[in-house]
C-alpha cells in the first residue's frame, strides 16, 4: 500500500511540473510575440502614461524681398504668469510689473488680490521685458516661450506679404497662399517615468519675392501723398521690371500694419485693391483697342478721321470729346484721347476679333502666376455685344479690369508684342511655366509705342505730366466716370513705361473715388507716375 501511495504522489508531481513548464513556455512565447509584433502598441501605451507632453514650435519661414530684406519673420516672445501661492504681493513689486508690462497698476493689483492659483499676466513680451521682470519678481514668476510673427516693413508691403492669425496661420497674401511651405512641422518633448523623448520641430521654408523694398517704399509714400492731396478714397501703384516681368512693387493706400491690427475698424483696409478691385478703366484701354484695329488691316496709321463736331451719337447715346479735335490721325486719337475717333474706327471692326485681342492681353482672365488672391475682371462675350457695347469697349467702358491686369496688358507693349506672365516669386517651384505668346507683331507694337510717346511728349497730349527728365516715356491716361449716390465719382489711371523703345520699367497708377469734374488720369495719376519712376530709376542706377 505504501508503494502505491508513492507512485500516485510521483505521478501528480510530474503532472504539476509538466503543467508549470507548459505555462512557463507559453509566457516566453507571449513575451516574444509582444516584443516582435506588438512593440509599437507597447510604446504607445507607455507614452500614454508619461507624466507630461510639451509641443516644440516650428519657426515659420521668413519672407524676403529680392535683395534679402526681411518682410516677415518669427521672433521669440514670452507669456508671463504668476503662481499666487509663491508670489509675494508687495507694492513695489506690483508697481514694477505694471511699469514693465505696461499694465494698469490698480487693475493688476485687483487681479492678483482676487484670485488664487496661477494667473496669466500678458502674452508676447520681449526678451528684454522678460529680463526686467525677472529682476523685479524673485518668486512665483513663470514664462512660457512663444513665437510671434513680425513685419518690419509694416504698412508698406502689407497687402503683398499678408498676415497671420494668433496661431501664426496665414490669413492673407503670401502668408495665405504659401502657408504650407512657410508653416513647418511642430515637434514635441515628452517626459515620463521611463525617460524623455524629443521629436525635433522642422522649421518652415524661406520664401523670396520679386519685390524690392526700396521701390515699394517709394511707391507707397508717393501714393499716400497723392491720395491725401486729391481726396481719392484709395489707390494702387505697381512697378514692373519689363525684362523679367518681375513685380518690383505692388502697394495700396490706405494700408495697415500686420503686426498691430487692434485699432482697425474698417475691414476693407485689408483688401488688396491692386489685385481685387475691378473697375471700368476708361481710355487707358484705347491702345489695346487700337492694336486690334491695326491688326485687322482695315486702316493704317496715316488714315485721317473726322471727329467734327466733337461728339457722336450711337445707339441712342451721345459721346463727347473734351473738345472738338477736327480731322486727326490714329496717333492723335490716342494722344488726345478722342472718344469720337475711337468710335469711328471701331464701328466697322469685327466684335469677335476685338474681344479676342483684349483676351490675349489678359483681360477677363485670372492672373494665375501671381498666386495671391486676384480677380479676373469682366470681358463681355462677342454674342452679347451690340454696336453700342462694342464701341464703348474701345474706349474702356462695358468691361472691367484690375490695376494688376493693366500692368499685365501693357507688358505686351514692352515685350515686343509677346504676352509674358508677371512674376511675384523668385522660386522655381512657384514660377509660371507658361510659354510666351505672341499677341502683336513687332511693327504693330512699335506703332502703338509711337502713339504712346506722343501722348506724353506732344504739345496736346493728355499725359504730359508723366514726363521723366532725361528719358522718353510712353504711356496713356484713363479717366472713368461712375455715378454713385447721385454723385460723379472718377477713377484716374495712368500706365506707362520707359525708356520708350528699350523699356526697363513699367508702372501703373490708379486712384479711386475722386469727386468733382476737375480730376482725370492726366491731372492726378500721371504726376504720380513721374515721381515714382524718377526715383525708381535713380535707385536702380545707384544699385545697392
Amino acid at each position: 500500500m505504501v508503494t502505491s501511495r508513492i507512485s500516485i504522489f510521483s505521478g501528480r508531481a510530474l503532472f504539476i511540473s509538466f503543467l508549470f513548464l507548459i505555462i512557463f513556455l507559453l509566457l516566453i512565447v507571449r513575451l516574444l510575440f509582444i516584443k516582435f509584433y506588438q512593440n509599437e502598441f507597447l510604446d504607445n501605451e507607455s507614452n500614454s502614461r508619461f507624466i507630461s507632453e510639451r509641443p516644440l514650435m516650428a519657426t515659420r519661414g521668413s519672407i524676403l524681398d529680392r535683395n534679402d530684406k526681411v518682410l516677415a519673420f518669427d521672433v521669440r516672445s514670452y507669456t508671463v504668469g504668476l503662481d499666487l501661492s509663491e508670489f509675494q504681493s508687495e507694492d513695489k513689486v506690483v508697481e514694477g510689473l505694471s511699469r514693465v508690462l505696461n499694465l494698469d497698476k490698480n487693475s493688476l493689483k485687483a487681479k492678483i488680490d482676487n484670485k488664487k492659483g496661477y494667473i496669466e499676466l500678458k502674452k508676447h513680451i520681449s526678451s528684454k521685458e522678460q529680463e526686467e521682470v525677472n529682476e523685479i519678481v524673485k518668486k512665483g514668476i513663470y514664462f512660457q516661450e512663444n513665437l510671434r510673427r513680425s513685419y518690419p516693413q509694416k504698412n508698406i508691403s502689407a497687402h503683398v506679404v499678408g498676415m497671420t492669425d494668433t496661431d501664426r496661420r496665414g490669413l492673407q497674401g503670401v502668408e495665405l497662399v504659401l502657408n504650407e511651405k512657410l508653416k513647418g512641422l511642430p515637434g514635441k518633448f515628452i517626459r515620463g517615468e521611463t525617460g524623455r523623448i524629443r521629436t525635433e520641430a522642422k522649421d518652415g521654408e524661406t520664401v523670396k519675392l520679386t519685390i524690392d523694398v526700396r521701390l515699394q517704399s517709394i511707391a507707397y509714400e508717393e501714393l499716400k501723398r497723392a491720395v491725401n492731396k486729391s481726396g481719392a478714397s484709395s489707390g494702387s501703384v505697381l512697378i514692373i521690371d519689363t525684362t523679367s516681368a518681375d513685380i518690383l512693387a505692388l502697394t495700396n493706400f490706405p494700408s495697415f500694419n500686420p503686426s498691430n491690427r487692434k485699432n482697425v475698424t474698417d475691414v476693407s483696409i485689408f483688401r488688396n485693391r491692386a489685385t481685387i478691385d475691378s473697375f471700368e478703366p476708361g481710355s487707358v484701354i484705347k491702345p489695346l483697342a487700337m492694336s486690334a484695329i491695326l491688326k485687322s488691316g482695315k486702316i493704317n496709321s496715316s488714315l485721317k478721321v473726322d471727329t467734327n463736331p466733337g461728339w457722336i451719337e450711337i445707339g441712342g447715346y451721345r459721346t463727347n470729346d473734351f473738345k472738338n479735335y477736327g480731322v486727326i490721325n490714329p496717333s492723335e486719337i490716342i494722344s488726345n484721347s478722342s472718344n469720337v475717333g475711337m468710335i469711328k474706327l471701331c464701328t466697322n471692326q469685327d466684335s469677335g476679333l476685338l474681344m479676342k485681342n483684349f483676351s490675349n492681353f489678359g483681360l477677363g482672365k485670372y492672373p494665375n502666376s501671381v498666386l495671391i488672391p486676384s480677380r479676373e475682371g469682366f470681358l463681355p462675350l462677342e454674342s452679347e455685344l451690340k454696336l453700342r457695347d462694342k464701341v464703348s469697349a474701345c474706349y474702356g467702358y462695358g468691361l472691367s479690369v484690375t490695376a494688376l491686369q493693366i500692368a499685365q496688358a501693357y507688358l505686351v507693349f514692352t515685350n515686343e508684342g509677346l504676352f509674358k506672365e508677371l512674376n511675384l516669386f523668385l522660386d522655381e517651384q512657384v514660377e509660371s511655366l507658361d510659354e510666351e505668346i505672341r499677341v502683336l507683331s513687332n511693327n504693330t507694337t512699335r506703332e502703338i509705342t509711337k502713339m504712346l510717346v506722343q501722348a506724353v511728349h506732344s504739345k496736346n497730349g493728355t499725359a504730359r505730366r508723366a514726363k521723366v527728365e532725361g528719358v522718353l516715356v510712353a504711356g496713356k491716361t484713363g479717366t472713368a466716370l461712375q455715378e454713385f449716390r447721385e454723385k460723379n465719382i472718377y477713377t484716374a489711371t495712368f500706365a506707362g513705361f520707359t525708356p520708350a523703345f528699350r523699356p526697363k520699367i513699367l508702372a501703373v497708377v490708379v486712384l479711386h473715388g475722386l469727386e468733382g469734374e476737375d480730376h482725370s488720369g492726366g491731372l492726378d495719376a500721371a504726376p504720380v507716375f513721374s515721381k515714382v519712376v524718377t526715383q525708381t530709376l535713380n535707385v536702380l542706377e545707384m544699385g545697392s
